[in-house]
């Protein structure tokens, strides 16, 4: 029987080989396609969910629209918006530690589920329950959507073979991104209707309940479950699993704590998730407040949230060949390579979030240049310091991400409500934007600073250099490879 090592040799607790198979196109990739629509679905709900809080403010269709406008100031705003970006904070962990275990898809049917109720009832719980009753429907949104990356990384791993998961992976996060670029312009149009703010509620939760039947009738947790799937993908999908076996590894977790080199990069991935939702949910409002209407807004909005993903997909693999070939070592040792990269993209946020304030009086087509720009450098950041956690372990770059993602997710969280504070009941204030967006470029160069300072390329002597053993097995051969 021909066999091949799996791809990631060393992916975060597990080794194996697969067999080579000529079984290609199944319905595992059918299943693939309605996970890309549950997250392309919640990535929606994440975009359109800002700017259905501003509309509920916007005075200025008081007198062409059939639903209640409320006199909302950015501090109710900007606290309504951290709500949901805490409850996701607040449950990473259980849903990453506990739900990864069951991987069951009645999970997700729930959450697309809950998040569709409470959408369909979002426009009663404002008109009737005001803001203090919404945080706590946000807050509640966002507890659920925390759920959905654990649950799509299980059934991955039910469903596909080693060597498909990582595309396939890429996909399904990738989804979340394009639905919230989607929902970004589709939500400003959808504010100028008669039903205005209400409209957008009622849009996402016809999305959230049929997605939710979709998804119940027509997926399986397990191949085995799938009534549709034939034997013989079956029994591919049986043999790649069952050579694909977990390793038992002791997480350090005492001395990642004491790891300075790992906690320089938590605080580059917290400027950089500070300023992808500072861009999501106040940009807008900015737009807004000086030279647009809500719909023009949005889709000035949504053209720099695209460069996030388009500079990411372009750039990544390029650094990585680059990296991987050593040609960069004509120009500098490559120990500074992802600093280097990650300079780069934090000098294009800091200039751009500098000029931007000073554009309101005179905005034109080079304002939005200039948002585009500034977003996509935060997609060169991405090749840079989350690249590094790669760099560092081989055995515990799942928990990495983890740990680094739920610290990240608490400080993206104080950003609404921080802007909300200073911003106050005068959006029209330049000087008060302007201390806004000084802040956060500010907070960019100190990560930045202590990512260059204590960030390290080299694998850490914590993650068992030399001492840790892979085994690979098809059932009959072990071979065991010393590092």
């Amino acid at each position: 029987m021909d066999v091949e090592f799996i791809r990631h040799k060393y992916e975060d607790s597990y080794d194996g080989v697969i067999t080579r198979a000529k079984f290609k196109i199944g319905v595992r990739h059918l299943q693939m396609i309605y996970m890309i629509l549950c997250s392309l679905t919640m990535g929606m709900m994440r975009g359109s969910n800002g700017i259905a809080i501003i509309a509920i403010s916007d005075d200025t269709r008081i007198n062409n629209t059939i639903v209640q406008i409320h006199n909302w100031d950015r501090r109710i705003e900007g606290t309504i918006l951290s709500s949901f970006f805490f409850g996701y904070a607040l449950i990473l962990l259980p849903a990453e530690m506990y739900l990864k275990q069951f991987g069951d898809k009645l999970i997700l049917t729930a959450v697309l589920l809950i998040n569709g109720a409470l959408s369909a009832a979002m426009p009663t719980v404002v008109n009737k329950g005001g803001w203090i009753a919404v945080c706590n429907a946000e807050f509640l949104m966002g507890m659920t959507q925390a759920c959905l990356t654990p649950i799509n990384q299980r059934l991955i791993s039910n469903w596909l073979p080693p060597s498909e998961r990582r595309l396939f992976g890429n996909l399904v996060q990738g989804a979340i991104l394009l639905g919230t670029i989607i929902a970004l312009p589709t939500s400003g149009l959808l504010s100028q209707a008669q039903l205005g703010w209400e409209l957008i509620f009622y849009s996402q939760a016809m999305i959230m309940l049929s997605m939710a039947a979709m998804w119940a009738l027509l997926t399986a947790s397990t191949p085995d479950r799938h009534q549709a799937i034939g034997d013989a993908e079956k029994d591919f999908i049986k043999q790649a699993l069952a050579c694909y076996r977990k390793k038992k590894l002791q997480k350090p977790w005492r001395r990642i704590f004491q790891s300075k080199q790992f906690w320089a990069i938590v605080f580059a991935h917290s400027a950089s998730n500070a300023t992808f939702i500072f861009f999501l949910v106040n940009v807008p409002a900015f737009l807004y407040s000086f030279n647009s209407s809500l719909k023009i807004s949005c889709w000035q909005t949504a053209f720099p949230l695209a460069s996030v993903l388009a500079v990411y997909i372009l750039t990544a693999p390029t650094i990585d060949i680059i990296y991987k070939i050593g040609y960069i070592d004509y120009l500098f040792d490559t120990k500074y390579f992802r600093k280097v990269i990650n300079g780069l993209g934090t000098s294009g946020i800091f200039i751009g979030l500098t000029i931007l304030p000073g554009l309101v009086s005179h905005w034109s087509h080079w304002g939005t240049i200039i948002l585009v720009g500034t977003l996509g450098s935060l997609g060169l950041q991405f090749s840079g310091f989350l690249k590094n956690i790669s760099d560092m372990t081989q055995n515990h770059a799942g928990t990495l991400v983890m740990i680094s993602c739920i610290v990240s997710s608490v400080v993206g969280a104080l950003v609404p409500l921080i802007c909300g504070l200073i911003i106050g009941n005068d959006s029209k204030d330049v000087e008060r934007w302007r201390r806004v967006f000084l802040m956060l470029a500010s907070f960019n160069v100190a990560c930045n600073i202590i990512y260059t300072m204590f960030a390290s390329n080299e694998r850490q002597d914590w993650d068992d250099v030399g001492k840790q053993k892979f085994g690979y097995s098809n059932g009959t051969v072990i071979i065991i490879l010393s590092y």
